[in-house]
């Protein structure tokens, strides 16, 4: 006996997928975050000031 697929095929949906449009905007906001955090430590340790002698 041969099983059919019942279901119709599944498309590739518009927009945001699956996901709902909040969890996107929450997923943008904290990578941007977390972007934005690793220039600022990046800038903060070349022109912080230390008694290292550094740059």
């Amino acid at each position: 006996m041969e099983e059919q697929d019942t279901q119709p095929s599944q498309k590739p949906s518009k927009g945001y997928g699956k996901r709902p449009k909040w969890q996107w905007i929450l997923l943008y906001v904290v990578v941007a975050i977390i972007v934005y955090g690793l220039i600022y430590l990046i800038f903060i340790h070349k022109s912080g000031s230390t008694s290292t002698g550094g740059y």
